[in-house]
This record gives structure tokens, sequence and C-alpha cells, in this order.
């Protein structure tokens, strides 16, 4: 079942990251590659990578957690495969542990339809932050 798209956190539009697609436990997000995402060597800084995992870990995570609650990253594990060699990366993420108080979750990183990257993440149930 496809849910009404979440609004992205401000790090995640500051990246550039766009929701593809949302469904219960799943979130596909896209980044397109702009100069800014390479590293001196040009290629896809590795930052790129683990925060368009993270942010549709995340996403994939806020459609089957509490809806009053919300969650953090605890660990997130990368690990690159290949460069990517497209012009957009697409990360597929499913929640495939969900607890009271943890959820885990499975990334695959694509570029041109080739595996770029495989992560996983943990995230935990917490407060929001409170000034």
């Amino acid at each position: 079942m496809t849910l009404e798209k979440p609004p992205l956190s401000p790090f995640g539009a500051h990246v550039g990251v766009t929701i593809d697609d949302y469904a219960e436990g799943k979130c596909t997000c896209s980044v397109e590659i702009q100069d800014h995402h390479l590293n001196n060597g040009g290629r896809v800084h590795g930052g790129v990578l683990s925060s368009l995992a993270d942010t549709a870990a995340g996403a994939a995570v806020r459609s089957v957690r509490p809806k009053e609650s919300f969650a953090a990253t605890t660990d997130l594990s990368i690990s690159f495969i290949r460069p990517p060699t497209g012009n957009t990366l697409i990360a597929k993420a499913e929640v495939f542990h969900g607890g009271k108080q943890l959820y885990r979750v499975e990334i695959a990183i694509f570029s041109n339809k080739k595996l770029v990257a495989k992560c996983s993440t943990t995230f935990m149930i917490v407060e929001a932050l409170r000034e």
C-alpha cells in the first residue's frame, strides 16, 4: 500500500534527496549527482551515499513507527561495492525488524541499475529535542 509521502528532513533536502516511493516499511529515495556531491578525486563522496541511505531508512521507519514518536539512527554500516557511474543514485530501504524501541533496516543503493552500496541501520524510538 502506497502512503502519502512524508516531508524530508532539512538535511535530506539540503543534500538533494527526493522521496520517490513510500509504502509501509519501505522507501525509495534518489539524488541527482551534482558537482558539490563529488570528492577531490571526482567521485561521489561516501558521505552522500551514507546520507542517502540514512534518509531512505529513516523514512521507511517513519512509515511503521508509532505516529507520535520520533526515531534516531543508532548505527549505520555501509559497504561500498563500486563507484557510481550514472547521474542518479537510488536507495531502496526496507524495515526487516520492528520492535518496541528498535527498528532494523537494510538499504541497497544503485547507479545505472548496478548495485553500488549495501547498508544496514538501526533506529531507536526517541523523544523530540526541545529548546
